[in-house]
């Protein structure tokens, strides 16, 4: 998963794919670079399109600041991805793009190019628009094979074979050109030469499924993952994606961790090159409206991708968000974008995944100094646990970026609401800073 390069880095490098005009009114978006150190950090930002000649932005961030870099209003049909070049370590870049009713949706940029990318979850339905946006910052070309996994079985494109994606260009993919009408769809991109990074735009507009989501994909599968948030209740609709890409079929505990009460795991087969949903709506042993963190874990070691996905109905939660799991735990994590306002709601869940207590402290970047919440300072949360924050009780600013330190490694991911019609939501996992 993205990570933010160590304190003694001389450089950091993030990669930023997936800002679309899409037939949902995806708008191009912008970057979002945060500083926590207490030293400025410089760089560059190189915006690609699929059209336009290279642009490089010079980039100055401030000793525990956040910078904003607009990838500009573009045209339809036209993308954008862009590189983030900073001479220090410590920071981190996420990608923000909002939808045609003030919608949107963050992910964060990716720190390294793969040779795999996977996607547990989206959609081709009738009113679905997914795009696979695939970068290739590097200097030589790469060659990709695409396929896919639905309710309507496996799918390899004869078009989507040998997919040339030249150096430093940006290539975006309607995949519901070529993977038509399917409600539940799960991708799976190998390259055969070079290295790429792959981001998938899904806009939906089904009352009570509508939104933007951005995605970046998974560089690789896992036997472990984590989402330390999770709600689900009338209105809210909460949904678990697995996908087995692999030729080994996969046995797989989805671990339930409720606030309150206790909830049998759910215990699965996923066969080789399949998927498999679970909707905790539809489950009598998640009782609606208590929070939750959820583990998904392969109990035979066969790795597999996972994604959560929510879709919200409520007066004051409303849209869709795809979130990636985390793949790993850690003592600081940070989140670049969100903020708080009138109209803007803004959770952190802390997960503890470990087997002892751990001690939490949240603080915000802002007016160039780290600004601890006095209210969320050596919060204790126990092995198995986690703990729900609300930014706006400590702080109403816009933006404000957080970090989160711990004593002992934990799983940190931000949810953001808005509170006036006709809503939004977005929920990522942070990126870790060690």
């Amino acid at each position: 998963m993205p990570t933010a390069a160590p304190a003694s880095a001389l450089s950091s490098t993030f990669y930023c794919a997936g800002a679309t005009v899409t037939a949902a009114g995806t708008t191009a978006g912008s970057v979002v670079v945060a500083n926590p150190r207490s030293q400025e950090a410089r760089g560059s930002v190189t915006v690609i399109t699929t059209n336009l000649a290279p642009r490089v932005v010079p980039l100055v961030v401030a000793p525990f600041s956040v910078s904003e870099v607009s990838l500009g209003q573009l045209g339809p049909g036209i993308a954008a991805a862009a590189v983030v070049d900073l001479q220090s370590g410590q920071v981190a870049a996420e990608l923000s793009v909002s939808g045609p009713q003030a919608d949107g949706d963050v992910t964060p940029c990716a720190s390294s190019g793969s040779g795999q990318w996977y996607f547990a979850d989206a959609s081709t339905a009738r009113d679905a628009s997914l795009l696979l946006s695939l970068f290739n910052p590097f200097p030589e070309d790469a060659i990709a094979d695409l396929s896919f996994s639905s309710e309507q079985g496996r799918a390899a494109p004869g078009d989507l074979q040998g997919v040339v994606v030249p150096a430093r260009t940006l290539l975006v993919l309607d995949i519901g050109e070529q993977v038509r009408r399917r409600e539940s769809i799960a991708t799976a991109l190998t390259v055969r030469t070079g290295r790429l990074v792959a981001t998938q735009t899904l806009g939906r507009t089904a009352p009570g499924r509508g939104g933007v989501s951005v995605t970046l994909g998974a560089p690789s599968l896992a036997p472990l993952w984590y989402f330390p948030d999770g709600l689900a209740v009338n209105g809210i609709v909460e949904r678990y994606s697995l996908y087995n890409p692999g030729t080994r079929e996969a046995e797989v505990a989805v671990e339930v961790n409720l606030d309150e009460g206790v909830a049998e795991p759910f215990e699965m087969r996923i066969p080789a090159g399949d998927r498999v949903t679970v909707t905790f709506n539809d489950e009598a042993r998640i009782p609606k409206g208590v929070g939750h963190s959820t583990t998904v874990r392969s109990a035979n070691g066969v790795p597999i991708a996972a994604t959560r996905t929510v879709e919200a109905a409520l007066p004051t939660r409303s849209g869709r968000a795809d979130t990636l799991g985390a793949r790993r735990a850690s003592k600081r994590w940070l989140f670049p974008s969100g903020g708080t306002s009138q109209v803007l709601d803004e959770l952190v869940v802390v997960q503890n995944p470990g087997t002892t207590p751990a001690s939490v402290s949240l603080a915000g970047l802002a007016d160039g100094r780290e600004v601890a919440f006095p209210q969320f300072q050596g919060i204790t949360i126990e092995p198995g646990r986690r703990q729900a924050f609300r930014i706006g009780d400590a702080l109403r600013r816009a933006p404000l970026p957080v970090v989160v330190n711990a004593s002992s490694e934990v799983v940190a991911e931000r949810a953001v609401y808005m509170t006036t019609r006709p809503g939004g939501l977005s929920a990522v996992v942070g990126i870790p800073l060690e």
